[in-house]
């Protein structure tokens, strides 16, 4: 098994510099960023992996 850490909202926003959880959430509703999986007990996390690919595949800006 994977070291996989598990996220949470507020951790996923510090790494990606998103700073709304409601702009996490659109951005899932139009498929342009990962899903969070179900812990239970209503607890949401993301895996590091998915948050780790998201940001590596974002496209460079040049200048």
């Amino acid at each position: 098994m994977s070291n996989t850490e598990l996220l949470t909202c507020h951790e996923v926003m510090r790494l990606t510099g998103i700073r709304s959880r409601t702009t996490i959430w659109r951005r899932i509703r139009r498929g342009a960023f990962p899903h969070p999986i179900d812990i239970g007990g209503g607890r949401i996390r993301w895996r590091s992996t998915d948050i780790e690919e998201w940001i590596e595949a974002l496209p460079l800006r040049s200048y």
